[in-house]
Protein backbone atom coordinates (compact mmCIF):
# COMPACT_ATOMS: atom_id res chain seq x y z
CA UNK A 1 0.00 0.00 0.00
CA UNK A 2 2.90 2.37 0.75
CA UNK A 3 4.41 1.86 -2.70
CA UNK A 4 1.01 2.20 -4.36
CA UNK A 5 0.45 5.51 -2.60
CA UNK A 6 3.93 6.81 -3.44
CA UNK A 7 2.91 6.67 -7.11
CA UNK A 8 0.89 9.84 -6.40
CA UNK A 9 4.11 11.77 -5.75
CA UNK A 10 5.24 14.13 -8.57
CA UNK A 11 8.52 12.43 -9.52
CA UNK A 12 8.93 14.61 -12.63
CA UNK A 13 12.60 15.54 -12.91
CA UNK A 14 13.56 13.12 -10.15
CA UNK A 15 13.07 9.76 -11.86
CA UNK A 16 13.85 8.96 -15.51
CA UNK A 17 11.16 7.64 -17.81
CA UNK A 18 13.66 5.06 -19.12
CA UNK A 19 13.71 1.66 -17.45
CA UNK A 20 17.03 0.99 -15.76
CA UNK A 21 18.40 -1.27 -13.03
CA UNK A 22 20.25 1.75 -11.64
CA UNK A 23 17.40 4.09 -10.83
CA UNK A 24 17.09 6.95 -8.37
CA UNK A 25 17.05 6.14 -4.64
CA UNK A 26 13.71 6.60 -2.92
CA UNK A 27 15.44 8.27 0.05
CA UNK A 28 16.94 10.90 -2.28
CA UNK A 29 13.60 11.63 -3.95
CA UNK A 30 11.87 11.87 -0.57
CA UNK A 31 14.53 14.26 0.71
CA UNK A 32 14.06 16.46 -2.38
CA UNK A 33 10.30 16.67 -1.83
CA UNK A 34 10.76 17.50 1.84
CA UNK A 35 13.21 20.29 0.98
CA UNK A 36 11.41 21.84 -1.97
CA UNK A 37 7.82 20.92 -1.21
CA UNK A 38 5.00 19.14 -3.00
CA UNK A 39 3.54 22.09 -4.86
CA UNK A 40 2.48 19.81 -7.72
CA UNK A 41 1.14 17.03 -5.50
CA UNK A 42 -1.72 15.16 -7.12
CA UNK A 43 -3.81 14.74 -3.99
CA UNK A 44 -6.12 17.12 -2.14
CA UNK A 45 -5.42 18.26 1.44
CA UNK A 46 -2.88 15.52 2.11
CA UNK A 47 0.36 17.53 2.33
CA UNK A 48 0.76 16.98 6.08
CA UNK A 49 0.36 13.21 5.84
CA UNK A 50 2.50 13.08 2.69
CA UNK A 51 5.37 14.82 4.46
CA UNK A 52 5.12 12.40 7.38
CA UNK A 53 5.21 9.47 4.96
CA UNK A 54 8.17 10.87 3.01
CA UNK A 55 10.06 11.52 6.25
CA UNK A 56 9.42 7.92 7.31
CA UNK A 57 10.51 6.30 4.03
CA UNK A 58 13.56 8.57 3.78
CA UNK A 59 14.95 7.18 7.03
CA UNK A 60 13.66 3.63 6.59
CA UNK A 61 16.05 0.73 5.99
CA UNK A 62 13.21 -1.11 4.29
CA UNK A 63 12.11 1.63 1.88
CA UNK A 64 14.89 4.21 1.65
CA UNK A 65 17.26 2.10 -0.46
CA UNK A 66 14.66 1.15 -3.05
CA UNK A 67 15.47 2.24 -6.60
CA UNK A 68 12.91 4.07 -8.75
CA UNK A 69 12.75 3.84 -12.52
CA UNK A 70 10.42 4.21 -15.48
CA UNK A 71 8.37 7.17 -14.21
CA UNK A 72 5.67 8.24 -16.65
CA UNK A 73 3.02 10.90 -16.28
CA UNK A 74 0.52 11.50 -19.09
CA UNK A 75 -2.33 14.01 -19.10
CA UNK A 76 -4.45 14.50 -22.21
CA UNK A 77 -7.60 16.55 -21.98
CA UNK A 78 -8.66 15.73 -25.55
CA UNK A 79 -8.71 11.95 -25.00
CA UNK A 80 -9.65 12.31 -21.30
CA UNK A 81 -6.57 10.40 -20.17
CA UNK A 82 -4.86 10.77 -16.79
CA UNK A 83 -2.13 8.16 -16.37
CA UNK A 84 1.00 7.78 -14.31
CA UNK A 85 3.15 4.83 -13.25
CA UNK A 86 6.48 4.15 -11.60
CA UNK A 87 8.54 1.02 -10.96
CA UNK A 88 10.25 0.25 -7.65
CA UNK A 89 13.20 -2.14 -7.73
CA UNK A 90 13.24 -4.26 -4.59
CA UNK A 91 16.65 -5.57 -3.40
CA UNK A 92 17.12 -9.18 -4.52
CA UNK A 93 13.44 -9.37 -5.35
CA UNK A 94 10.79 -8.56 -7.92
CA UNK A 95 9.98 -5.17 -9.37
CA UNK A 96 6.90 -3.46 -7.96
CA UNK A 97 4.99 -1.62 -10.67
CA UNK A 98 2.73 1.03 -9.10
CA UNK A 99 -0.05 2.71 -11.05
CA UNK A 100 -1.36 6.09 -9.88
CA UNK A 101 -5.02 6.42 -9.04
CA UNK A 102 -7.31 9.30 -9.87
CA UNK A 103 -5.79 12.70 -9.14
CA UNK A 104 -7.69 15.91 -8.38
CA UNK A 105 -8.14 16.86 -12.05
CA UNK A 106 -11.47 16.98 -13.85
CA UNK A 107 -9.97 14.84 -16.64
CA UNK A 108 -9.10 12.13 -14.13
CA UNK A 109 -12.66 11.99 -12.85
CA UNK A 110 -14.11 12.02 -16.37
CA UNK A 111 -12.01 9.00 -17.24
CA UNK A 112 -13.33 7.22 -14.15
CA UNK A 113 -16.89 7.77 -15.30
CA UNK A 114 -15.97 6.49 -18.77
CA UNK A 115 -14.95 3.16 -17.19
CA UNK A 116 -18.61 2.40 -16.49
CA UNK A 117 -19.44 1.93 -20.17
CA UNK A 118 -16.16 1.66 -22.13
CA UNK A 119 -14.39 -1.63 -22.84
CA UNK A 120 -11.05 0.21 -22.49
CA UNK A 121 -10.26 3.75 -21.38
CA UNK A 122 -6.95 5.39 -22.45
CA UNK A 123 -5.18 4.87 -19.11
CA UNK A 124 -5.94 1.13 -19.21
CA UNK A 125 -4.30 0.86 -22.62
CA UNK A 126 -1.37 2.92 -21.32
CA UNK A 127 -1.01 0.58 -18.33
CA UNK A 128 -0.82 -2.45 -20.61
CA UNK A 129 1.78 -0.73 -22.79
CA UNK A 130 3.76 0.27 -19.70
CA UNK A 131 4.01 -3.22 -18.20
CA UNK A 132 4.88 -4.66 -21.63
CA UNK A 133 7.82 -2.26 -22.06
CA UNK A 134 8.90 -2.72 -18.44
CA UNK A 135 9.04 -6.49 -18.86
CA UNK A 136 11.24 -6.13 -21.95
CA UNK A 137 13.73 -3.87 -20.14
CA UNK A 138 13.77 -5.46 -16.68
CA UNK A 139 14.59 -9.17 -16.35
CA UNK A 140 13.05 -9.85 -12.94
CA UNK A 141 9.58 -10.99 -11.99
CA UNK A 142 7.01 -8.38 -11.04
CA UNK A 143 4.27 -7.43 -8.62
CA UNK A 144 1.64 -4.93 -9.79
CA UNK A 145 -0.42 -2.65 -7.60
CA UNK A 146 -2.26 0.57 -7.13
CA UNK A 147 -4.87 2.46 -5.17
CA UNK A 148 -8.27 3.49 -6.53
CA UNK A 149 -8.08 3.66 -10.34
CA UNK A 150 -4.46 2.54 -10.00
CA UNK A 151 -5.65 -0.81 -8.66
CA UNK A 152 -7.98 -1.17 -11.62
CA UNK A 153 -5.09 -0.41 -14.01
CA UNK A 154 -2.89 -3.02 -12.32
CA UNK A 155 -5.53 -5.72 -12.73
CA UNK A 156 -6.29 -4.69 -16.31
CA UNK A 157 -2.63 -4.69 -17.39
CA UNK A 158 -2.03 -8.09 -15.81
CA UNK A 159 -5.16 -9.53 -17.43
CA UNK A 160 -4.47 -8.26 -20.94
CA UNK A 161 -0.74 -8.94 -21.18
CA UNK A 162 0.64 -12.01 -23.03
CA UNK A 163 0.66 -15.38 -21.27
CA UNK A 164 4.48 -15.39 -21.08
CA UNK A 165 4.42 -12.10 -19.19
CA UNK A 166 1.56 -13.27 -16.96
CA UNK A 167 3.78 -16.12 -15.76
CA UNK A 168 6.29 -13.53 -14.47
CA UNK A 169 3.67 -11.65 -12.45
CA UNK A 170 3.71 -12.90 -8.87
CA UNK A 171 0.73 -10.93 -7.55
CA UNK A 172 -1.57 -7.97 -8.20
CA UNK A 173 -2.71 -5.70 -5.36
CA UNK A 174 -5.90 -3.71 -5.86
CA UNK A 175 -6.38 -1.25 -3.00
CA UNK A 176 -10.01 -0.09 -3.09
CA UNK A 177 -10.03 0.09 -6.87
CA UNK A 178 -13.11 -0.34 -9.06
CA UNK A 179 -13.82 -3.49 -11.03
CA UNK A 180 -14.73 -3.85 -14.68
CA UNK A 181 -17.63 -4.21 -17.04
CA UNK A 182 -18.88 -7.75 -17.59
CA UNK A 183 -16.95 -7.90 -20.88
CA UNK A 184 -13.69 -8.56 -19.02
CA UNK A 185 -15.12 -11.14 -16.63
CA UNK A 186 -15.06 -13.95 -19.18
CA UNK A 187 -11.70 -13.00 -20.69
CA UNK A 188 -9.26 -15.96 -20.40
CA UNK A 189 -6.41 -13.63 -19.41
CA UNK A 190 -8.44 -12.15 -16.59
CA UNK A 191 -9.59 -15.53 -15.31
CA UNK A 192 -6.01 -16.79 -15.35
CA UNK A 193 -4.97 -13.87 -13.13
CA UNK A 194 -7.82 -14.07 -10.60
CA UNK A 195 -5.89 -16.36 -8.18
CA UNK A 196 -3.07 -13.77 -8.08
CA UNK A 197 -5.31 -10.75 -7.44
CA UNK A 198 -5.52 -9.46 -3.86
CA UNK A 199 -8.21 -6.84 -3.30
CA UNK A 200 -8.47 -4.74 -0.15
CA UNK A 201 -11.42 -2.50 0.70
CA UNK A 202 -12.41 -0.50 3.79
CA UNK A 203 -15.62 -1.33 5.66
CA UNK A 204 -17.75 1.27 3.88
CA UNK A 205 -16.09 0.95 0.50
CA UNK A 206 -17.73 2.78 -2.39
CA UNK A 207 -15.08 3.03 -5.11
CA UNK A 208 -13.75 -0.50 -4.58
CA UNK A 209 -17.20 -2.05 -5.03
CA UNK A 210 -18.01 -0.32 -8.32
CA UNK A 211 -18.58 -2.50 -11.40
CA UNK A 212 -17.81 -6.24 -11.46
CA UNK A 213 -15.27 -8.20 -9.38
CA UNK A 214 -14.45 -11.89 -9.61
CA UNK A 215 -11.77 -12.07 -6.91
CA UNK A 216 -12.56 -12.10 -3.17
CA UNK A 217 -11.68 -9.04 -1.10
CA UNK A 218 -10.21 -8.44 2.34
CA UNK A 219 -12.03 -5.85 4.46
CA UNK A 220 -9.88 -3.34 6.35
CA UNK A 221 -10.79 -1.25 9.39
CA UNK A 222 -10.73 2.51 8.78
CA UNK A 223 -10.91 5.40 11.22
CA UNK A 224 -12.92 7.44 8.72
CA UNK A 225 -16.57 7.13 7.67
CA UNK A 226 -18.36 6.51 4.38
CA UNK A 227 -16.58 7.65 1.18
CA UNK A 228 -13.77 9.20 3.29
CA UNK A 229 -12.58 5.66 3.99
CA UNK A 230 -11.14 5.68 0.48
CA UNK A 231 -8.23 7.65 1.98
CA UNK A 232 -5.42 5.13 2.58
CA UNK A 233 -4.12 7.16 5.51
CA UNK A 234 -7.28 6.18 7.40
CA UNK A 235 -6.63 2.42 7.06
CA UNK A 236 -5.60 0.87 10.36
CA UNK A 237 -2.55 -1.36 10.72
CA UNK A 238 -1.19 -3.42 13.60
CA UNK A 239 2.41 -4.55 13.37
CA UNK A 240 3.04 -5.69 9.81
CA UNK A 241 -0.55 -6.21 8.72
CA UNK A 242 -3.85 -4.43 8.24
CA UNK A 243 -6.51 -4.59 10.95
CA UNK A 244 -8.99 -6.89 9.25
CA UNK A 245 -12.71 -7.05 9.94
CA UNK A 246 -15.66 -9.15 8.80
Amino acid sequence: LVLSYLSYMPFDGQVSDAFSLDGARLSDAAEYFLEYGLSSSCMIDSDKEDCLLLEAVKDSERFGTLRLTGYENHFDEATQEQFSAITFLLPDGPAFVAFRGTDSSVVGWKEDFNMSFSSEVPSQGAALDYITRASQALPMRAVLGGHSKGGNLAVYAASRCPEELQSRILAVYNNDGPGFTEALMGDPGYRAMVPKIHSFVPESSVVGLLLEHEEPCTVIKSRQVSILQHDEYSWEVLGGDFVRVE
